[in-house]
């Protein structure tokens, strides 16, 4: 029994030393990791909708770093940490209906959506800092943190820098469940997020203090899809661009004429879409006629 007792917390000791190392080992990493990022002059920040719109291959100088799903809580994170790095003369930032509608205050409770936005934002976001604005489920924040920092040594810490990607590709048959994803929880439709504004005001703010040109952005949408979003979300929506535009360069395209064969779905502009309607904010941009 001795001997049993004695060789446990022989094993113990060895298995927390070992946690300890890698803990050790993955904090110095997470604090000295380079950011996997070319400085440009243009930044380009959102969801998939502008992960999909804009090829930043077809500006002179621009990087897009949108993710998918990606809330305003993540994006004014991922910007704080970018500017101790490097600041871009403009940032393009995608301002659409969905990502004002409450069902982004679930990205980081439901399990659904929450394991990846830990997996992207446990290095750089403060969730004691939200915790009295939106439900974190900490359970599953603290065992991303264990997995990713205590099992072993992990050389990239920074999931949260994203990249345009697109295909050649056409789809339209997700109508009912894009807009149930965006605009309905449990067969409710929801609200506007006070959370999501708060975080699109703060992101503002945070790039006026850089002396950055803020361009508000709204991507393409299918007609259809247009149709369905939800009146007082689009009538806040429309309210907000309104007054951002009073200060801010306002570019909205979600009402327009797009063939089906430039949407990959319902709320996606596909690879030939995505040049069109980059060409044309280039343009936009070169000749100021926004």
């Amino acid at each position: 029994m001795k001997l049993f007792i004695k060789n446990s917390v022989i094993f113990i000791f060895i298995l927390i030393t070992y946690f300890l190392i890698n803990c050790t080992i993955n904090f110095f990493n997470i604090q000295n990791q380079l950011l996997p990022l070319t400085k440009t002059s243009i930044l380009i920040v959102g969801d998939s909708h502008t992960q999909k719109s804009l090829d930043p291959n077809l500006f002179d100088n621009a990087s897009n770093i949108s993710q998918y799903a990606e809330p305003y809580l993540l994006t004014f994170w991922k910007l704080k940490k970018i500017f101790e790095t490097f600041t871009p003369d403009t940032i393009i930032i995608g301002f659409s209906p969905h990502n004002i509608s409450e069902f982004n205050d679930l990205k980081f409770s439901n399990s659904k959506w929450a394991n990846k936005m830990f997996e992207r934002s446990y290095t750089i976001i403060n969730f004691n800092e939200i915790s009295n604005e939106i439900t974190v489920n900490k359970k599953l924040l603290y065992k991303k943190i264990w997995k990713r920092t205590a099992l072993y040594p992990k050389k990239n810490h920074i999931d949260y820098i994203g990249k345009y990607s697109n295909i050649n590709d056409s789809n339209l048959s997700d109508l009912k469940s894009v807009i149930d994803r965006h605009y309905f929880i449990n067969n409710k439709q929801t609200n506007t997020s006070a959370t999501s504004i708060n975080y699109l005001n703060s992101i503002i703010k945070l790039c006026d203090s850089k002396k950055i040109t803020i361009i508000l952005l709204a991507s393409p949408v299918h007609k259809d899809y247009f149709a369905k979003i939800p009146k007082e979300i689009l009538e806040k929506y429309n309210s907000l661009f309104y007054n951002y535009g009073n200060k801010y360069l306002t570019i909205n395209f979600l009402s327009n004429d797009y063939t089906d064969s430039l949407f990959l779905d319902y709320n996606h502009l596909n690879k030939f879409g995505s040049e069109k309607f980059t060409l044309k904010i280039k343009d936009k941009l070169n000749n100021r006629t926004y």
